[in-house]
């Protein structure tokens, strides 16, 4: 088999390199983190390493798919002093997958791991033909993935539904950390003993803004909290359930990123509706018969959602309850 990256010459690199930036001990590394990424999404990778760096030490292999050419690596590192004069390092070996996809392959970026600590594998690129993670079941700790990277989330993620049991590494959903504030924003609003009598009499809720995987993600949790049955899916931006025999109708409007703004309508069999407004300058505002207070939540950037991820031991309880029941 050919050797892409020879580890060896890669560490002594890597050594020479820090050496060269940093006499002082560098801090050992928390982690590898394999991030498999497309030049358009370039942006997103370079805006999540910048957030990560000075705050955990890595090793990342980024694995740049469909580079043509021959298949070759580049190591470069970046490395800063902490309050104890301490060196945190970010190690990167870039593996540019040439025209005969070599790079791809676990078996050409394994060697490169650090052993011992964990192993992150973030798929960032087109998700509609992908096989993960299964494809790195023998490899990963935990693997990451965007389905916002779908081009039809709801069969991706019924598809990852029925082959959950055949899944042996944990899985995270960017677009279910994106929503996050949103879930709390939801639950806090329904939260006190006014609301209540709201939350069971409801008809409708419309989103208006976040992206088609947020929304159809939102919506199921929703869903599996409140029990709604059946379902009915008239587009791929309207779902019919009921509850007690009562029809609810969900609706999503307006796909734009969720820190561009949003709107929440919640709509009761009664015909009043209740608002959750995004004001665009950091907090939301209830509105409603009755209602009108604010709350505060900030939207997670990308390397904010990677770190988030990275310090968490497994998948998130509420995701893998959403996910089972789609």
């Amino acid at each position: 088999m050919k050797r892409y990256a020879d580890p060896q010459a890669v560490e002594h690199q890597l050594r020479k390199i820090q050496q060269e930036i940093s006499p002082n001990e560098a801090r050992t590394n928390l982690f590898n983190l394999v991030v498999y990424v497309s030049d358009q999404d370039d942006r997103l990778l370079m805006e999540a390493l910048n957030y990560l760096h000075g705050k955990r030490p890595a090793r990342v292999i980024v694995i740049r798919k469909n580079h043509g050419g021959v298949t070759h690596t580049d190591v470069t590192a970046r490395c800063v002093p902490d309050e104890n004069d301490k060196v945190l390092c970010i190690q990167e070996i870039v593996i540019f997958s040439g025209d005969d996809k070599a790079g791809e392959v676990p078996e050409t970026w394994a060697p490169l791991l650090i052993r011992e600590i964990p192993v992150f594998v973030w798929w960032l690129d087109n998700l509609d033909q992908a096989q993960v993670p299964q494809l790195f079941d023998d490899v990963a700790d935990r693997c990451f993935i965007d389905t916002a990277f779908c081009d039809h989330p709801q069969e991706f993620l019924k598809d990852l539904s029925r082959r959950s049991c055949e899944l042996k590494t944990p899985l995270s959903d960017f677009s279910w950390v994106r929503i996050g504030p949103l879930l709390k924003l939801a639950a806090n609003f329904f939260n006190t003993q006014e609301m209540r009598p709201h939350l069971h009499n409801l008809a409708g809720i419309t989103l208006q803004g976040g992206l088609p995987s947020e929304a159809l993600l939102f919506f199921q949790w929703f869903r599996v909290k409140m029990n709604w049955q059946g379902k009915t899916e008239l587009s791929s931006t309207e779902w019919h359930y009921t509850q007690d025999e009562k029809p609810i109708v969900l609706k999503h409007l307006n796909p734009k990123a969720l820190n561009r703004g949003f709107t929440l309508t919640f709509e009761t069999q009664d015909g009043q509706k209740l608002e959750l407004k995004d004001s665009g300058e950091g907090y939301a505002k209830a509105i409603g018969p009755a209602l009108n207070y604010s709350s505060i939540f900030k939207m997670p950037t990308t390397g904010e959602a990677l770190l988030q991820e990275i310090d968490k031991n497994s998948s998130d309880r509420l995701f893998l309850e959403a996910l089972e029941n789609l």
